[in-house]
């Protein structure tokens, strides 16, 4: 199922977004004082005590009328109540109580969500004094922060993990391949599901998800089983405009967490997008194995351009991505539907691969005398081991004098390189460079 979700919700202005920048480390969330101002999807994976938990921020779905803005608060709880394994409902201690806290916990209770009070702007110990009145919500001990200066957040995140413990495989499918279909609306997906479900040579099994999962469908084909995990759009009512947004966004996330494999699909005709491809980088920074499906090929006149003009310009808007595979299909047309499968079985294969130590050092340490990496800071760095630490998602260790000094630009030749020998379609893999230890004891 892939790792646990935890979403933070509240009304506006008690310091969501604020508090998910401090729980994740970083200034991902744009933060101000007036309401709704954060609009960009904001979900995050961090580690705490070797537990990884992920974080999505509501603070940024809101719409820009106020009438509508309880209404949205309402929803977005619901959503979390629906997605989410873990709800931080965020009050704020200088307001106390509002009409909408006692309606969002009273959400939560009436939906037996398991939940934590956070009660923010804690900025002192005299403050502590006044959460005693949130009580009253019926959802516990409050647990006081100070997001803009982290009090207390170490102990916030102790809290959290004990409640999300790490979710537990779907051990009924762990011979299946996970192929997640993500893309943006309009481009295919379900009928790319519906059209393979759809064909004489697949054994399908419909399996009914939970009320936060898409249903998801078991299929065979060529003696292997295959879970399609189709993240389309919303199955229930009609919600808010900036909320169908962040429920589509939520469920791609915790969709790409359990994949082995995501294809993701693009209209052909319209290129990648900013987001297509910052989902195509949330992916690899996942390491899942990723397959391009470019679909409506059908629409593409055939002596207007050529499939190879096509691949340039992806492989070349790809960037570092270009490893991605690409492969061209109509739906509609069904062409070359089957042939997805076959490419996402080989990624899923790629991502297990593990290669000999000494066939790792055959090759890079002949490579390495020939071209050394640059000089840093007047040392000399000097690389001379290289390891496989772990399959699925590959991980690559080099072993050298000065690990922290390796420039960007020679890891991106050391990973070109190790995909030019060893293949590695689709997969991201992740380069760590390590002192050994008799190189410690030298210092």
């Amino acid at each position: 199922m892939g790792i646990p979700i935890v979403a933070i919700v509240g009304r506006p202005n008690v310091g969501k977004s604020t508090l998910f920048n401090r729980l994740i480390g970083k200034r991902k969330a744009i933060t101000d004082d007036r309401p709704g101002v954060t609009r960009d999807r904001n979900y995050e994976s961090m580690e705490w005590n070797g537990q990884q938990i992920g974080f999505v921020d509501t603070g940024g779905y809101m719409p820009q009328a106020q009438e509508k803005i309880d209404e949205a608060v309402r929803e977005q709880v619901e959503i979390a109540v629906e997605e989410s394994d873990l709800v931080l409902l965020v009050v704020d201690v200088t307001t106390g109580i509002t009409d909408i806290d006692e309606q969002l916990a009273r959400i939560l209770l009436q939906n037996k969500k398991q939940a934590l009070l956070v009660v923010n702007k804690v900025d002192s110990p005299e403050r502590e004094y006044e959460i005693g009145q949130f009580y009253n919500l019926g959802l516990g001990d409050p647990i006081p922060v100070s997001a803009i200066t982290g009090r207390a957040s170490g102990d916030l995140l102790d809290e959290i993990a004990k409640r999300v413990k790490p979710l537990q495989a779907e051990d009924k499918y762990a011979d299946a391949i996970k192929l997640a279909i993500i893309g943006r609306e309009n481009v295919g997906k379900s009928s790319f599901v519906n059209t393979l479900l759809a064909q004489p040579r697949a054994i399908v099994t419909d399996i009914p998800g939970t009320t936060r999962d898409p249903v998801d469908s078991l299929l065979k084909y060529q003696k292997r089983k295959y879970l399609l995990i189709d993240t389309a759009g919303l199955k229930k009512r009609k919600r808010i405009k900036e909320n169908v947004l962040f429920y589509s966004n939520l469920r791609t996330y915790r969709s790409l967490q359990r994949a082995d494999v995501v294809l993701y699909m693009v209209d052909v005709n319209e290129g990648l997008s900013h987001h297509d491809i910052s989902l195509l980088n949330e992916a690899a920074k996942h390491q899942k194995g990723i397959v391009l499906v470019l679909n409506k090929w059908d629409l593409i006149p055939k002596d207007h351009q050529t499939m190879g003009h096509y691949a340039k310009e992806y492989t070349e808007r790809l960037g570092t991505l270009r490893y991605i595979p690409q492969i061209y299909v109509s739906v509609l047309e069904k062409q070359r539907l089957y042939k997805v499968l076959d490419l996402a079985t080989q990624v899923y294969y790629e991502r297990q691969k593990r290669l000999a130590t000494s066939d790792l050092n055959d090759f890079f340490l002949p490579l390495i005398k020939t071209t050394m990496p640059p000089a840093t800071k007047g040392k000399e760095i000097k690389i001379n081991y290289v390891t496989q630490a772990r399959a699925n998602p590959p991980l690559f260790v080099f072993f050298c004098n000065h690990p922290d000094l390796v420039v960007d630009s020679y890891k991106r030749f050391l990973e070109n390189k190790l995909r030019e020998q060893f293949g590695f379609t689709g997969v991201p893999i992740k380069l760590v460079f390590r002192k050994k230890s008799k190189d410690k004891d030298k210092e």
